[in-house]
């Protein structure tokens, strides 16, 4: 299964029934208005709809309802080469925490690229990416004997919900606002299950799903979920207790190219990075979702935000929501 091919498709499909896409414009405002919805965009026209569905990785046009009821996590992945047919052609996952996942993605006649992932935490918490990477090319020639190199190595972020559901729906709160999120890293397939789910409600019909994956449903059903939210609510305290610590340097000169670290400047933070070409950016360090302040990703040399996810250019732009402004100047 080949997730652009399918996705070129779908869109191909849309297309042809009159619908359109609208590529680099970008949400950030929205409001229930004369029975619809009115979207404001960064470069300032405003669409008006029947309906609005935010179906992304972690929504944007909600501060808290499903925030913190799902946990943002940093997922690493190797992939290299391997002889064709010595790797079973299968998509597998392991029950470890954080779990291991393993598909091959075939390449010609006599080889295909092995990928695995794993080595999850908590995004913005950790600074030990090589070690973690290191961890899961081992784990692959433990398990995997024929892998070679790993040619490629990337990272990516999954929203995982606390009850193990994707949230896909109604907003919470909203009339004729919907929202598809929390995918825990499989998407394709709760995304199909969200347009099943979320076009019988915009149409008025049942929706046979609607009770199941509603984001507005009380997710503390059990003694797992209610220890899942209670260490990813801890997590969220620990970071505002450091608006009162020191910072990690105390000038700009102490960040060789490639660099970045959080700086005290009297009663305020500054997430200050250092470019290759040597120039420094000076943003303030307070994420502009919900006052988390940030933290330096060494291996994606960008800023994350460890309470919901947002992630920051070295610049203050935003590269990942629920976060729709960039890093405020630093004074």
């Amino acid at each position: 299964f080949h997730p652009t091919k399918y996705l070129k498709g779908l869109a191909r499909a849309i297309e042809a029934r009159g619908g359109r896409f609208y590529a680099e414009t970008v949400h950030v405002g929205d409001e229930e208005k004369d029975g619809g919805v009115e979207v404001t965009t960064e470069a300032g026209p405003v669409i008006r709809a029947g309906a609005a569905v935010f179906a992304t990785n972690s929504p944007t046009n909600d501060k808290v309802a499903i925030h913190s009821k799902q946990r943002p996590d940093r997922t690493y992945v190797v992939a290299g080469r391997v002889a064709k047919g010595s790797v079973p052609d299968s998509l597998v996952w392991d029950t470890y925490d954080a779990y291991h996942y393993v598909r091959i993605q075939p390449l010609g006649e006599r080889e295909d690229l092995l990928i695995v992932g794993g080595g999850d935490h908590r995004s913005g918490e950790a600074q030990d990416m090589d070690e973690r990477l290191a961890a899961l090319e081992a784990w692959t020639r433990e398990h995997y004997p024929s892998f070679g190199a790993a040619e490629y190595r990337w990272s990516g972020q999954v929203l995982e919900p606390i009850d193990f559901m994707p949230f896909s729906g109604r907003n919470p709160g909203s009339t004729n606002i919907y929202v598809h999120t929390g995918d825990s890293g499989q998407g394709i397939t709760n995304g199909v299950a969200g347009s099943l789910t979320i076009l019988p409600l915009i149409i008025g019909e049942d929706s046979r799903y609607a009770a199941l994956l509603d984001p507005g449903r009380k997710s503390l059903t059990s003694v797992t979920s209610v220890g899942e939210f209670v260490r990813d609510q801890a997590g969220a305290v620990k970071n505002f207790a450091e608006y009162i610590g020191p910072g990690e340097i105390s000038s700009a000169d102490e960040l060789a190219p490639g660099e970045g670290g959080i700086m005290r400047k009297g009663l305020i933070k500054l997430a200050v990075a250092r470019d290759d070409d040597g120039t420094v950016h000076q943003r303030s360090a307070v994420c502009t979702h919900l006052g988390c302040l940030v933290h330096w990703n060494d291996f994606e040399k960008c800023w994350d935000c460890p309470c919901h996810g947002s992630q920051f250019a070295p610049d203050g732009a935003v590269l990942n929501g629920p976060a729709v402004t960039p890093l405020a100047a630093a004074d």
